[in-house]
Order: C-alpha cells, then sequence, then structure tokens
C-alpha cells in the first residue's frame, strides 16, 4: 500500500522532498525516487512506533535514505531487534538535528552529508552529553556517551565500506581514536533505588492490572530490563 503522503489523489502527488524546506534537484525532485524514499523509510520503522518514522521523514531526503539504508543492510547482517533499530533511528537523527543547529559553517541543513561529517564534529556531538559533576555525580552521561558512540561507529563502519563483511570493516579515519569512556562506578543504581520485597507486596496487593503484576514479578526473578523481556 502506497502512503498517503506521497499520493492524495490522482492529481495530487506531495512528495517529502516538497514537505521539506528544498527540493532536490534532477531526478530527486521526481515522483518515482520519493515514493523509494517513502517505502525505504516505512520498512526501516516497520513496527516501531509513529514517532520513528517522523524522525526520519523530518530529515533531508539524502540522509533519510543512507540511514535507511543502513537499517536495510542491518537485517541482512544481525537481523536487529526493534529496541536497537529504535536506537539507530534516534541517535543518527538527533546527531543530524546537532549539526544542523550548530554548524558554523552557514551551510544550509540540506547540504550537509553523513559521508562528509568531520572527527571533530563527531567529538563536538558526543561531547555534548557530558555533565558537570555537580549536576551528575554518578556520571550517567557516561552511558549516553558510550551507546551513542558505539552506534556512530558501527554505522560510519557500513558508510565507508558496505561491501566488506562486518567484522572486517576497518576504521576509517573520521571515527579514529574516539575510545569508550570508563566510570569509576560499578552501576549508576543506589541500592535505596531498588523496591525493597515489602514495597513489591504491596504493588501486588492494590495493582488492578494482572499484567502489570506478571511482568513485575518476571522483571524481579529475572532482573532484566524492560525490552530485554518485552521482545
Amino acid at each position: 500500500m502506497v502512503s498517503n503522503t506521497i499520493i492524495s489523489g490522482t492529481n495530487n502527488i506531495t512528495t517529502l522532498a516538497e514537505k521539506s524546506e528544498y527540493k532536490n534537484d534532477g531526478e530527486r525532485d521526481n515522483y518515482p525516487y520519493s515514493l523509494l524514499l517513502e517505502r525505504k523509510i516505512a520498512n526501516a520503522a516497520a513496527g516501531l512506533s509513529p514517532e520513528y518514522h517522523s524522525l526520519l521523514a523530518k530529515l533531508p531526503n539524502d540522509n533519510a535514505l543512507t540511514i535507511a539504508n543502513y537499517i536495510e543492510s542491518l537485517r541482512s547482517e544481525v537481523n536487529p531487534s526493534d529496541h536497537y533499530r529504535r536506537g539507530v533511528i534516534k541517535v543518527l537523527s538527533r546527531f543530524l538535528t546537532f549539526l544542523y543547529s550548530s554548524n558554523d559553517k552557514k551551510r544550509n541543513k540540506n547540504t550537509i552529508q553523513l559521508r562528509e561529517m568531520t572527527r571533530e564534529e563527531i567529538l563536538a556531538f558526543l561531547d555534548s552529553f557530558r555533565r558537570p559533576e555537580s549536576a551528575d555525580p554518578l556520571h550517567r552521561w557516561i552511558g549516553t556517551y558510550n551507546i551513542y558512540g558505539m552506534h556512530l561507529m558501527r554505522f560510519f563502519r557500513w558508510l565507508y565500506y558496505p561491501d566488506i563483511k562486518p567484522d572486517k570493516r576497518p576504521k576509517p579515519q573520521v571515527i579514529e581514536n574516539i575510545p569508550r569512556l570508563k566510570r569509576k562506578e560499578q552501576s549508576i543504581y543506589r541500592p535505596s533505588d531498588l523496591w525493597t520485597t515489602e514495597e513489591d507486596l504491596l504493588f501486588f496487593k492494590y495493582c488492578p492490572s494482572k499484567r502489570m503484576k506478571c511482568y513485575h514479578a518476571i522483571a524481579r526473578d529475572l532482573a532484566c530490563r524492560p525490552h530485554e523481556i518485552l521482545n
């Protein structure tokens, strides 16, 4: 089925390019390219909440297509979980949004291509997650820094060497010397953050949903994160 964002009547065609702030030139301004892009985005965000489709659709066409192609490649290489696809879309769209808002070269956002990113721009994006000791004494920001860095590492390896097996792809220069950060704390959670047995029993007594009771019991017994249980 063709999305209504592409066709709304025989003589009323609205492409993703026309919905953005500019039109791509050449064949990228025509209907077949827009239909292909919409299908790629729909496939990349299939099964996810609508916000992830919107994150991709709001990006300039070329970058949206690159990310959609990356997720398509991941499907054949590692069959990523929905949680992982959400992470990819969130990280890459947030990375581009950061560049659009902080770009000091006065370039139009539609001229910023992922293949043209520099190491300095990647580091600036990752450093934007840093927090002072007073605001984040447990250094939670380091976890975010490392997760976003991992997604960017994997993406740029694919972007520069898509035809090489995933485990054989070298690091391109753009992501050289961007190590994972270490945190002194073994965990960001304190014992006081966890529910006591008495609090669990109180929850089971008053929670009206059998489904929620079941989920809570499984989470307590397995000590898994939500996406590890739900996926």
